[in-house]
């Protein structure tokens, strides 16, 4: 039994990507949120359980939780512009490169 395939007449154009400044920027908030949501929930996860677990006071708790929340806000915004930079090089077509990890790498202009 024969298929028949079917092909479009013609390629589409190579700058006509789907593309968009906001489609570049609803990828970039949605992976920026995620990495936020689940770097926090770690974050007092493990604070609270150990915490807990040694019988610290609740205000020694959320005080950690507060220097906890240093390193988080770091990977959030270095997540941020590490996706819009990938989001920017995907709509000109380019290979991604490596990370670089420096929060002052992405937001600084080129």
């Amino acid at each position: 039994m024969e298929q028949e395939i079917i092909k479009p007449d013609t390629q589409p154009k190579a700058g006509t990507q789907a593309f968009s400044p906001l489609g570049c920027l609803i990828a970039a908030t949605g992976a920026t949120l995620m990495v936020f949501c689940m770097m926090a929930s770690a974050m007092v996860a493990t604070v609270w359980a150990l915490s807990k677990l040694a019988g610290l006071p609740d205000m020694f708790m959320y005080a950690l939780m507060a220097v906890g929340l240093i390193p988080v806000l770091w990977v959030t915004a270095w997540t941020a512009g590490r996706a819009w930079h990938v989001e920017q090089l995907l709509a000109a077509q380019k290979d991604v490169d490596v990370p670089v990890f420096n929060l002052r790498h992405y937001f600084a202009k080129h």
